[in-house]
């Protein structure tokens, strides 16, 4: 088909130069004719089937465009539900942690009132003890420079006289 439509073009190109002008209006017109025809053949033949591939093309890439965003709407949707619920948790973690909190700080806190409780106790007890301590040492040393008093007037009052009255005494009041 292309060698013979080849041929007819070569054919009208040479009757044109053989031609007068008023024949050469007359195969310019048919040569645009044949030109035209050409074309749409061409087009009806090649440009068609382009079009169409190209038409289909266009459209499946918009059904996947379609698909995708419907996809990344579902993910968003998805990712919007699990940041929802991760607040949910944050906020009953957080909830849980406060309590948790207070009730440690309670249970220190009568722990810290126990222990001071045990040390005030204790510092009672080794304050007693050092008081019974301090009143025995006071109670030796009293009765200790009571007897050293004692002796030293005794000593200084008594003479052999005195000393007989006494020891008599003490032998009547014995037996």
């Amino acid at each position: 088909m292309k060698n013979i439509l080849l041929l007819t073009l070569g054919i009208f190109s040479i009757s044109f130069a053989s031609e007068s002008v008023e024949g050469l209006m007359t195969w310019k017109i048919l040569n645009t004719l044949i030109l035209l025809a050409l074309l749409a053949w061409i087009i009806k033949k090649w440009g068609v089937s382009f079009f169409e591939n190209r038409r289909r093309s266009i459209a499946s890439m918009v059904e996947e465009a379609q698909k995708a965003q419907e996809e990344s709407r579902k993910a968003l949707e998805e990712a919007q539900a699990k940041l929802e619920d991760a607040k949910m948790k944050f906020n009953e973690s957080l909830k849980i942690a406060e309590e948790t909190a207070k009730k440690e700080r309670e249970v220190a806190l009568k722990e810290a009132e126990e222990i001071a409780s045990r040390i005030k106790a204790q510092a009672k007890e080794a304050i007693m003890v050092e008081i019974k301590r301090g009143e025995n040492e006071l109670r030796k040393y009293a009765v200790h420079k009571a007897i050293e008093i004692s002796e030293k007037i005794v000593k200084e009052k008594i003479n052999p006289e005195v000393e007989k009255e006494i020891i008599l005494k003490t032998l009547k009041s014995i037996s």
